[in-house]
């Protein structure tokens, strides 16, 4: 309340246009007014009074022959006297005349007249012939000296009434009272006048522009203004607009100097460790070459932006040829694997000046293990190469360590690994070598079946720079820091590295193995995990021998009953065996390339529980899910398969969900894709409200907080829209919620039809909670309703049953993958039905309505995509082309989606090279353009049919 009063307060001040206006303007009136009235004051009393003794002089001198003639009468005489005092009379007729009396130079009257004539009349000066006047009981007396008596000079005297001089004053002053009211009234009228129309539209102006900040500038400007601020204000809201887009230009541009300027950098450290080395040499090299990297970076950098900076001007320009536009795209594109080098010269540096310190803390050992090797796998995945990892059942489940330098060293190794080997498998083993009360000391092994390493190699393969591959092709490519590095962080963890060729264990053996051992502190209390599954029944066929032993050891360890087969065929003859069994039974099948033929034929034969061993990339999600069947990811870990026996023992009950009660916002700019979620939630019965872009969102939103109305449960949003895309929609959101003080913050999950593996780090970023990809299905819809609302009170399930989770983020990524796979084999399907039934929840009227409205906005949007192609406005067609592909993930059109998907990523290459539209670019877009319209053409052919 203060800190407002002083804000109030702090307007009046000379320096701000209200103190201006009532320092310049207001307060000279009133001073002018006080000083007019006051003069006028002084002049009326004196005009007045100037009135009254003119009067007076008038009256006495009109009377004074008559009061000389009284004078000289006989007054001793009773009837003289009364005579006199008769004729003296007549003085009482003149206006304001209270009495009359013939005073002598004691101030005794000789004759009096008037109702006051009994009182003593008040010394007067007696040297002068005319006086007054002389106050005396609130009225005038005046006088003037007619004669001489017996006893001395004789004045006439009267007492003038001041009551009327009192009653003009008063008039006047309520003349200036009314005049200085109405005055004032017409300068606050005014004052109201020019602050509404000038100043207080620029304070609001002013405080806008004090809130804006860089995340702000693109939202609306508003003020109440009209005249010349309303011209200020828009000019104002359209600087901001350039503003944000030049700050969003500028950040681009930024980010992609520093990328450069970092390769650059790259490049020239490497160059120089290269020369700093060769000249130490001569003095006791490492220790200096050490110094001399760690302290050269800042010289590095300053040609290095010189260098950038011209790159960038040569490219902006546009001035140069295809050849020499080509060269200098090759000097880009050489740097850009320059990051990774200079991250291992800056570790090995650290290294070598003895400024890298560990940091410790508690860490699962065995979780940081299998994130090196999930976030690896997809390499694996790509090149067909088997990974197992066994993990030793008398490791501690935590530890006391730097997890940061335990996972960068098993990365090296298992990368190296992934890199030299074109096929065949790769191994990781782990044990526990030493263990005593508070230390334990672990032994890891990574074997691979790649190239192997020669007498050569093996003698410069830890020392810096090096690597096994050292041919003039450089097949493999890498800095040869990675094992310098990671032999330098082992020591600094207390342990050794070393490597072995397989051929000389096994002369059939191929690749070569290396391995580590590292000192880990044991935290005071270790948590105690699930360790016996005696009641399970177990039947798997795993076709990876490793793996297989591996599966084998773990459920010997858990005391469960496992039975392993020797082939696929061997695993259907014993299929029967297991239906009878129970919900404790199993069966784990290895991935094979035709999934969904395999689980048809183990479905013939066998209902219970069933998982398949497989990396997470080539599972798919729906395949899965029709024939009931869990995900169990490549490469195994225990972590995981105790998680598929204890939370999920059970795949062929589905969950009963009912949404009663919960209010969803659905916003997206599509109407299918809004038909299709509404008809979703309907079915979960969850109310829907539908907004079509983000300004409409605000408004429900707003509506709702207007009303004092709780807000909605959950909004989906969709990230492309028109007027505010999905993330500023978000972040104003956010910023509603934190002036109307929620006491939780609204679910906001994303919509997008790109899963990319970087994109929910991006949107957690921009404010979401959590996003699925399109399209959406209905177990996604309860998975993410289940966990951002209120589940435990809207989700029922069978006191039975566990069933699993199907719509994380990592199956909808797996579910993107599958979708670009499949369509590889399905782009000459134009219309398949069946799939668009799936894709609306089994209602065939929902399926027709679907494939209505996207055929019928057929002619709109070619219509739209010929004028952007003409115009070559390519960043809004890439718009149109995720508008029609989001439409098409709805609707079963198999070639029209990845034709649409295909030139939405193709049309995408000039935003993000930042390159302009050639003749060649603009050629293939006609002829991918030509090819889209043809499908459009096909959609409606096979249309016909089911409309």
């Amino acid at each position: 309340m203060q800190q407002r009063s002083e804000s109030f307060w702090h307007r009046f001040k000379i320096s701000n246009a209200y103190g201006q206006l009532i320092a310049l303007i207001f307060l000279p009136i009133m001073i002018l007014a006080l000083a007019g009235a006051y003069i006028v004051l002084q002049e009326t009393s004196r005009s007045m009074q100037s009135q009254q003794i003119t009067a007076a002089s008038a009256v006495l001198t009109r009377y004074q022959k008559t009061a000389s003639i009284l004078l000289k009468l006989d007054h001793t005489s009773i009837a003289k006297h009364a005579e006199a005092q008769h004729i003296l009379q007549y003085m009482l007729n003149e206006p304001d005349v209270i009495r009359a009396a013939l005073v002598n130079v004691h101030g005794m009257a000789q004759i009096s007249v008037g109702h006051r004539n009994h009182r003593a009349w008040p010394a007067f000066p007696v040297d002068s012939d005319f006086f007054g006047p002389i106050q005396f009981d609130d009225n005038h007396i005046y006088g003037m000296r007619i004669g001489y008596s017996a006893q001395g000079p004789v004045w006439l005297m009267i007492e003038m009434d001041n009551q009327p001089l009192t009653l003009a004053k008063y008039r006047v002053w309520l003349v200036l009272v009314a005049t200085g009211l109405f005055t004032l009234l017409l300068l606050l009228l005014c004052l109201n006048f020019y602050a509404r129309r000038w100043i207080a539209p620029m304070y609001e102006i002013r405080l806008q522009l004090q809130r804006m900040n860089a995340d702000s500038l693109g939202k609306s400007f508003q003020t109440n203004s009209t005249g010349e601020l309303a011209l200020l204000q828009k000019d104002i809201a359209t600087l901001l607009r350039r503003l944000n887009f030049s700050f969003l230009e500028l950040k681009e541009h930024t980010e992609q100097t520093e990328d450069d300027l970092r390769k650059t950098l790259d490049t020239l450290e490497v160059q120089n460790i290269t020369y700093k080395k060769a000249r130490d040499q001569a003095i006791s090299a490492n220790q200096s070459k050490s110094v001399f990297l760690a302290n050269i970076s800042h010289e590095l950098r300053t040609p290095l932006n010189s260098i950038d900076g011209f790159i960038h001007l040569m490219l902006r320009r546009g001035q140069l040829n295809d050849e020499n536009q080509l060269y200098v795209q090759t000097i880009r594109k050489s740097s850009a694997h320059l990051l990774a080098l200079i991250n291992d010269v800056l570790d090995f540096s650290k290294i070598d000046a003895g400024k890298l310190e560990l940091e410790v803390a508690n860490f699962n050992l065995e979780e940081a293990i299998f994130d090196v090797m999930d976030m690896l796998s997809p390499l694996a995945s790509e090149k067909q190469i088997d990974m197992a990892i066994y993990y030793d059942h008398d490791l501690p489940f935590q530890v006391c360590g730097d997890i940061l330098r335990f996972k960068q060293v098993l990365t090296n190794l298992v990368s190296n690994a992934i890199k030299f080997t074109p096929e065949g498998d790769i191994i990781v083993r782990t044990r526990l070598e030493h263990q005593d009360a508070n230390r334990i000391t672990m032994h890891c092994t990574v074997q691979d079946s790649g190239i192997g390493l020669s007498g050569t190699d093996r003698k410069k393969l830890f020392a810096s720079f090096s690597q096994g591959d050292t041919s003039v092709t450089r097949q493999f490519g890498g800095t040869g820091l990675g094992l310098a590095i990671s032999k330098q962080l082992v020591q600094l963890m207390h342990g050794q590295i070393g490597f072995e060729d397989n051929q000389e264990r096994n002369p059939t053996e191929k690749g070569a193995t290396f391995w580590f051992n590292v000192q880990f502190e044991l935290p005071d209390e270790q948590p105690q995990l699930e360790s016996v599954m005696s009641q399970f029944n177990v039947l798997s066929y795993i076709a990876h021998p490793a793996t297989a032993n591996i599966f084998k050891q773990y459920l010997e360890d858990y005391d469960a009953a496992h039975h392993e087969c020797s082939s696929i065929l061997d695993l259907f003859s014993r299929l029967k065996q297991f239906n009878g069994l129970g919900e404790k039974a199993w069966v784990i099948v290895d991935h094979s390339s035709d999934l969904d033929a395999l689980l048809q034929e183990i479905r013939t034969r066998y209902q219970g529980n069933l998982a398949i061993y497989g990396y997470q990339m080539l599972l798919d999600p729906q395949i899965l899910q029709t024939h009931q069947a869990l995900a169990l990811n490549q490469p195994l870990s225990r972590q995981n398969l105790l998680k598929l026996f204890f939370n999920q023992t059970q795949t062929t009950s589905a969950p009963v969900f009912n949404g009663q009660g919960l209010h969803v916002l659905a916003v997206d700019d599509h109407l299918p894709n809004l038909v299709v979620l509404e008809a979703l939630l309907n079915e979960l019965n969850v109310e829907v409200t539908t907004a079509l872009n983000g300004q409409n969102a605000l408004n429900r939103i707003q509506e709702r907080l207007d009303k004092n109305q709780p807000l909605f449960d959950l909004v989906f949003m969709d990230i492309q829209m028109p007027v505010m895309s999905g993330p500023e929609t978000t972040q104003a959101i956010r910023g509603m919620e934190h002036h109307a003080t929620q006491t939780h913050q609204l679910p906001i999950i994303a919509l997008t039809a790109h899963a990319m593996s970087d994109e929910k780090e991006h949107l957690m970023q921009a404010g979401f909670n959590d996003y699925v990809t399109k399209p959406i299905q209905l177990e996604q819809l309860m998975q993410i309703l289940s966990t951002w609302t209120k589940a435990d009170q809207l989700q029922t399930i069978d006191s039975h049953v566990n069933a699993p989770s199907l719509a994380t983020p990592e199956m909808s990524i797996q579910s993107t993958h599958y979708n670009h796979i499949a369509s590889d084999h399905t782009n000459d399907v134009i219309l398949d039905w069946n799939l668009s039934l799936q894709l609306a929840a089994n209602k065939a009227d929902l399926a027709q309505d679907l494939l209505r409205m996207l055929i019928d906005s057929f002619d709109d949007e070619q219509s739209d995509m010929e004028q952007l192609i003409e115009l070559e406005d390519f960043p809004q067609l890439e718009q149109n082309l995720h508008r029609i592909y989001g439409a098409t993930r709805y609707v079963g059109t198999p070639q029209l989606q990845q034709l649409t998907g295909e030139f939405e990523q193709f049309v995408s290459i000039l935003r993000k090279e930042q390159r302009p539209a050639d003749d060649d670019f603009i050629e293939q877009v006609l002829q991918r353009y030509n090819a889209l319209l043809e499908a459009m053409s096909h959609v409606r052919i096979a249309a016909q049919e089911y409309l």
